[in-house]
C-alpha cells in the first residue's frame, strides 16, 4: 500500500502530531506518546505501510448502533483517511503487507439493523471510504458468532471465538481454499482474547468466567496444549496480546497494559492512563512494529477524553538512534525509525540503509525510492549514556535535510511547537524520501541534520545527524 497523500501545510499538520500526556509514565527503557485522532477508537489497530490501521466508532455505547464503526488509515504524521465504513463492532484486525488486505473481525451482526457480521471481513488497503457489505466477507455472516482476535498463523489465520461458559475457541482458516475451510485449532475455553503465533507455536489469552481473573496458553502447532504461560491472575488482562522484542508478551484488557515474561512476574509497561482511575486500556487492540522499534494500542476508559480517541506508543529506547555526538549530551535528542548498519562487517555502523520495497521502506512499495520513517525524540532517558541527564529543551531546529523540503521540516517544527519541555517524547513524521538515481540502478542518498538546545544556564546543545542510503531492489 502506497501511503495516504499528506497535507502540505504546516498548521494542519500540527494538529494531529503526537501530544505529551505529564500523567502517563512508561516503564523503564521506554518514551510514550501519543496521537490523538478526531473519533473514539474501537478494538482493531494493525501496523501498515507509513502508518496505521486504527478501528474508530462515533460514540461508546453497547450495544452500538449497527454498521456505524469504520476504519482509518493514520499516517505517520497523524492524518486521518477513512478506509472503510459499515462495521458493527470491531474485534481486532490484521493486515498482509505482501497482499496489501486487511482482516477484520465483526462480532456485531446481530445488532438491530446490522446486514452482515459476525464474520471476518476483507478490505483492501488502498480502499477509501469503502463501505462493507457481503463482498468483503471472508466467511459467511454468522460464521462466528463472537468474532474476537485475529492472527496469521503458518499461512492460515487464527480467528478466537469468544462464547464463554466453555464454549469459546480458536478457529484456524485454512486460507488455501476460498472461501476457507474452518476448523476448531483448540477448544473448552471461557473468554477467549488475543492470540498471536510464537514461533512455531500459538498464544491463547482467555479470561475465566465469573472471576474474570485471566491466563496466557502456549499450543503447538497442531493445537495441542502446551502449558500455561501466566494465570489465573488478575495481574493481566487478555484483550489482545503482541510480542516484545525482549521475548516477553505485552497484553491489554486492564487498568493498563502489562508484561508479561515467560515464567516471571507481570509488571506495567505504562502506567497513568486515564489519569490512573478507571479501566483506560480494557477495549485496546495492540500491534508491535516490524523490527520492535514500537509498540502501538488502544484504550478505553469510557469518558470519552483524549486516552480514548488516541493511538498511544511506547518506543523501546534501545531502537533509538543517537546522532554522534557528546556521551554527556546524546540523551537529549535521538532519532526514532531508522537503524544504523553497515555496508562492511569489518566497519562501524554509521549509515541506516534501506532497500527499495523492504519493511525499512515505510511505502512498502518498490518505486524507485525509499520512505524513511524518521522520527524525533528528546529528553530520552537512556541508560547507555550514563553521564548524560537532559535538562529539558528549549528549542529544536533542522539544520538540514536531503532532499530539501522533507516531512522532517514539519516533524521538528511539531516539536519546537510543544516546547519548552522537560518530559520524554517522540514526534513521528511522514518520513524522508529518498530517490534512487540512474533510472533507479544506484543507490540514492539523503540526510537529516538537527539541533536540540537545552534549558537552563549554561545551555548546552545536542547537533545530531543521520545518513539515508537508498538501494535497488534486486
Amino acid at each position: 500500500m502506497k501511503p495516504f497523500p499528506i497535507a502540505t501545510c504546516v498548521a494542519a499538520c500540527l494538529v494531529a502530531f503526537p501530544s505529551i500526556s505529564h500523567s502517563t509514565v512508561p516503564a523503564s527503557g521506554y518514551v510514550y506518546a501519543r496521537t490523538v485522532l478526531s473519533q473514539l477508537t474501537e478494538g482493531c489497530i494493525a501496523e501498515g505501510n507509513g502508518g496505521v490501521f486504527v478501528g474508530v466508532g462515533p460514540a461508546q455505547s453497547f450495544p452500538p448502533a449497527a454498521a456505524t464503526r469504520s476504519i482509518v488509515f493514520v499516517t505517520e504524521g497523524g492524518q486521518e483517511t477513512v478506509v472503510a465504513t459499515g462495521l458493527n463492532a470491531i474485534g481486532d484486525c490484521w493486515y498482509d503487507r505482501d497482499a496489501d488486505l486487511l482482516f477484520v473481525t465483526d462480532n456485531g451482526g446481530d445488532y438491530a439493523g446490522a446486514t452482515t457480521g459476525d464474520t471476518v471481513f476483507v478490505i483492501d488497503g488502498q480502499a477509501v471510504a469503502d463501505t462493507v457489505d457481503e463482498a468483503n466477507e471472508l466467511l459467511p455472516a454468522g460464521s462466528i458468532p463472537f468474532a474476537s482476535s485475529i492472527a496469521p498463523f503458518h499461512g492460515n489465520l487464527l480467528v478466537t471465538n469468544a462464547a464463554g461458559g466453555g464454549s469459546g475457541s480458536v478457529i484456524e482458516l485454512d486460507m488455501s481454499t476460498m472461501p476457507p475451510a474452518m476448523s476448531t485449532f483448540a477448544g473448552s475455553f471461557d473468554y477467549t482474547g488475543g492470540v498471536l503465533q510464537y514461533g512455531d507455536h500459538a498464544v491463547v489469552a482467555e479470561s475465566h468466567e465469573g472471576a474474570f481473573n485471566n491466563s496466557l496458553h502456549e499450543f503447538d502447532e497442531n493445537g495441542t496444549f502446551l502449558q500455561t504461560i501466566s494465570g489465573p491472575t488478575y495481574a493481566h488482562g487478555s484483550i489482545d496480546v503482541a510480542l516484545l522484542p525482549d521475548g516477553a508478551f505485552a497484553v491489554t484488557g486492564n487498568d493498563t497494559i502489562v508484561r508479561v515474561p515467560v515464567g516471571g512476574v507481570p509488571s506495567p509497561l505504562v502506567t497513568g492512563l486515564d489519569g490512573g482511575s478507571g479501566f483506560a486500556a480494557f477495549g485496546g487492540g495492540i500491534s508491535m512494529r516490524a523490527g520492535g522499534q514500537r509498540v502501538s494500542f488502544l484504550a478505553s476508559s469510557f469518558t470519552g477524553d483524549d486516552d480514548d480517541k488516541s493511538v498511544h506508543r511506547l518506543i523501546p529506547v534501545a531502537s533509538l538512534v543517537p546522532g554522534r555526538g557528546r556521551t554527556d549530551t546524546e540523551c537529549m535528542h535521538e532519532f526514532y525509525g531508522v537503524e544504523l548498519v553497515s555496508p562492511d562487517p569489518e566497519k562501524e555502523a554509521r549509515f541506516a540503509i534501506c532497500t527499495d520495497g523492504d519493511a525499512c521502506d515505510a511505502d512498502g512499495a518498490v518505486d524507485g525510492g525509499c520512505t524513511f520513517p524518521v522520527g524525533l525524540c528528546v529528553n530520552v532517558p537512556d541508560e547507555r549514556f550514563e553521564d548524560c541527564e537532559s535538562p529539558g529543551i528549549s528549542d529544536f531546529e533542522l539544520i538540514k535535510s536531503v532532499p530539501a523540503g522533507s516531512a522532517a521540516g514539519l516533524g521538528a517544527s511539531a516539536l519546537q511547537n510543544q516546547l519548552p519541555n522537560s518530559d520524554p517524547t517522540c514526534v513521528f513524521t511522514d518520513g524522508v524520501r529518498v530517490e534512487l538515481r540512474s533510472a533507479g540502478t544506484r543507490a540514492g542518498k539523503g540526510l537529516v541534520k538537527v539541533r536540540a538546545t537545552s534549558s537552563g544556564t549554561p545551555a548546552r546543545t545536542d547537533t545530531d545527524l543521520v545518513r539515508l542510503i537508498c538501494q535497488p531492489a534486486a
